[in-house]
């Protein structure tokens, strides 16, 4: 079997790697990795030429991660090839994948056919590293042309090995607001995360902090969940916490039932009062 594997982060070559340790690995990527026998180095991000190019490969199987750029070159080779595409995979073993379903309340086990595309969630994962044959690609122009490069500011945070997470949503009233959730964050060694609206809506956290089903899905021993309401589909993100700490003015909001300790109140005060506590440690 011909087997793909594209990723602009190579830990997703990593876990597909381990998926198939028997079977010959073909990584395209514009990053270094181990995990595959043959690794084919493009010279640049741009989308639709690496589409063209894993089509020009014609895989059987076409494992994407699931970054945005990753998952857009997977449709675009999916749609080259006229393949069909099977998402946000967390398990593959021979032809049966297993992925979340219904907001994290449970696990549908498919069966898959080759050809076809799957893209694939990241996790820890043990594999054998290979002795890698490297060929550089110089991919061919795209419609998309680069005009300029801007660095996105900020700090970069990795939230799914943080120990430690303060998270807000709506509740915590204002961008402006979002300082005191960073200073309890800083102040107890933990990273500072957010919800969908946060993110994707509001913009006040970069998309890369977003929690949830359609954002990271994280595992620390602690989260603080502040001002956030508990939708499905953020639930289904932090279900893995060892301990979930809730703060909000609504005793009655979803995520207090998921919630092991509970505090009812206003969320900035909570802030300041937990920042105070801790400075005189």
């Amino acid at each position: 079997m011909n087997i793909v594997v594209y990723s602009e982060d190579p830990e997703y070559i990593k876990v597909a790697s381990s998926y198939f340790p028997n079977e010959k690995i073909v990584a395209v990527s514009t990053s270094d990795t181990k995990y595959a026998d043959e690794l084919h180095v493009v010279d640049k991000m741009d989308e639709e030429a690496i589409a063209k190019y894993l089509a020009s490969l014609k895989p059987d199987l076409l494992i994407t991660g699931s970054t945005k750029r990753d998952k857009v070159v997977g449709a675009y080779a999916a749609g080259l090839l006229k393949y069909p595409i099977l998402p946000d995979v967390i398990e593959i073993s021979g032809n049966k994948a297993k992925r979340v379903v219904y907001s994290g309340m449970g696990i549908a086990e498919l069966e898959f056919n080759t050809p076809i595309v799957v893209s694939i969630s990241k996790k820890n994962v043990e594999a054998k590293e290979r002795q890698t044959q490297k060929k550089n690609v110089n991919l061919e122009e795209g419609k998309v042309k680069k005009i300029e490069v801007k660095q996105k500011g900020g700090e970069g945070v990795d939230l799914s090995s943080a120990q430690i997470i303060v998270s807000v949503g709506r509740g915590i009233g204002s961008k402006e607001n979002i300082k005191f959730a960073d200073e309890l964050a800083r102040a107890i060694g933990g990273a500072l995360g957010g919800s969908r609206p946060i993110t994707a809506d509001l913009g006040w956290l970069p998309e890369d902090r977003q929690i949830g089903l359609s954002g990271l899905k994280v595992k620390p021993k602690v989260y603080f969940a502040l001002g956030i309401s508990g939708q499905p589909q953020h639930l289904a993100g932090i279900k893995d916490s060892k301990i979930i700490v809730a703060v909000n003015t609504d005793k009655n909001a979803p995520i207090v039932e998921n919630a092991d300790y509970i505090v009812v109140g206003d969320v900035i005060k909570f802030c300041q009062e937990m920042v105070k506590k801790v400075g005189k440690k």
